[in-house]
């Protein structure tokens, strides 16, 4: 490596080994008896990831280890939303009003216990990115508001943000992190540094896609706060890598995925929005809307009456999309099941081994901070000298292990990323490093 202030040391080693031990420790404990999807679960450690990597629809001829584009779908998830789909098309006539009310009621009753808000805060989407527009375009910003942000963002979530440059007028100022970020302090410090009387949102990710820094999220959001400014979140990376609750972030909104970490079925996700936030946002696709604000009850269309608040302000989609949902309600479930910290567990303990076999690795410059509480499942590392795609393209044909290249800012040769999930083995990792071995000669 070229910066040894972000080598993994054995006292990180130890530190962070704890988390994976209490995680292991958890395995004698029982999931609640409502989250029971996927049938019997094995009760020892080593059985339980044999098991656990036997649920996606999964190559494993392959070394997947990009779940951070997209993540395998389980089996049941799949299972499920076949079975959803034939159902919904033999009884197509015979669905009520009110039944897709109560069912879309459930539905979000469901994910907002397990992400830890209301059923009145969740609206469901097709992805983050869809969800984090809802936010974007719904908000009443001026030309000359200013919206803070970084220059880490994934493009589908900072697009709509330029959009709006371009036809309000309103300022997006894109904070350039270092990677690897040293701490949170730092994060927060180049935030508060470059707020302004215009500044109006801060929008950041929880897990940043590109090198897997979890951010400060909830003394971000309680900086943005006390400045009275709007908290944007893009949780993509977050759900189904890490075990967290909504409420103790304090953030305003929150979008993520079902189809990454969590297994869910592809094309879902949620947007997040906090109760007293509702009445500041404007629905993008409106049906039925009286025109005048504050709109309190926008729509009077099929799933919407007596659905929850922002289901029914912002748009349902639980009557065109109930067959995914239901595949995603499925993942959720399985989560419970495993139980969220041993799966977060698992995760950082494949992350600390890949990280000490990358670090024996001449040359490599890991970019992901290798400091407590500042990674996950996402290891990213530049090679100088060395295009990051001609050694993805290396490792997928000589080895058939996938990863993902990326543009990095002021590394022409951009960087590699590697994203693991609790299905993926120490042995995968070796073959990650045997194949680097031979690719980097």
């Amino acid at each position: 490596m070229n910066d040894s202030t972000n080598r993994l040391t054995r006292r990180d080693l130890i530190a962070s080994s704890l988390v994976t031990s209490l995680g292991a420790a958890a395995l004698g404990g029982s999931a609640p008896a409502a989250a029971q999807p996927i049938g019997s679960m094995p009760a020892t450690t080593k059985e339980l990831w044999q098991w656990f990597r036997t649920q996606p629809v999964l190559d494993l001829q392959r070394t997947y280890l990009d779940v951070a584009t997209a993540g395998p779908t389980l089996r049941a998830a799949m299972a499920t939303e076949y079975r959803v789909r034939d159902s919904q098309s033999l009884n197509v006539a015979s669905f009520a009003e009110g039944q897709w009310s109560a069912e879309s009621t459930r539905i979000a009753t469901a994910f907002g216990g397990f992400i830890g808000c209301d059923a009145d805060e969740i609206v469901f989407t097709r992805g983050t990115g869809e969800a984090l527009a809802t936010v974007a375009n719904g908000l009443d910003l001026n030309a000359g508001d200013e919206i803070l942000t970084t220059n880490r963002e994934h493009p589908a979530v900072i697009s709509p943000w330029l959009l709006l440059a371009r036809r309000r007028g309103i300022v997006v100022k894109q904070i350039d992190l270092p990677a690897p970020l040293s701490g949170p302090e730092q994060a927060l410090g180049l935030f508060a540094g470059a707020v302004t009387d215009r500044t109006k949102v801060l929008m950041f990710s929880h897990v940043q896609y590109a090198d897997g820094t979890l951010m400060p999220v909830q003394e971000l959001c309680q900086f943005a706060r006390s400045r009275n400014l709007i908290s944007v979140v893009d949780g993509a990376q977050a759900l189904g890598m890490l075990d967290f609750q909504l409420r103790d972030l304090g953030c305003d909104f929150y979008g993520t995925s079902f189809h990454k970490w969590l297994g869910g079925s592809n094309g879902t996700g949620m947007l997040y929005v906090r109760r007293d936030m509702l009445d500041r946002i404007w629905p993008s696709l409106p049906r039925g809307i009286d025109a005048s604000p504050p709109v309190i009850t926008p729509t009077q269309s099929n799933g919407h009456v007596g659905a929850p608040a922002a289901l029914h302000k912002l748009g349902n989609i639980v009557p065109l999309s109930w067959a995914p949902l239901r595949g995603a309600e499925v993942a959720l479930g399985f989560h419970q099941q495993v139980l969220r910290s041993r799966i977060e567990a698992r995760i950082r303990e494949l992350t600390i081994y890949a990280r000490l076999r990358l670090q024996q690795l001449p040359g490599v410059e890991v970019l992901t901070p290798n400091r407590p509480g500042l990674w996950g499942g996402i290891l990213s590392f530049h090679v100088p000298g060395r295009l990051a795609s001609d050694i993805t393209l290396g490792l997928v044909r000589g080895h058939r292990v996938f990863a993902r290249d990326m543009q990095w800012p002021g590394k022409s040769e951009g960087a590699v990323r590697i994203s693991l999930h609790a299905f993926n083995t120490h042995d995968e990792v070796d073959k990650l490093f045997a194949g680097l071995q031979q690719v980097l000669r």
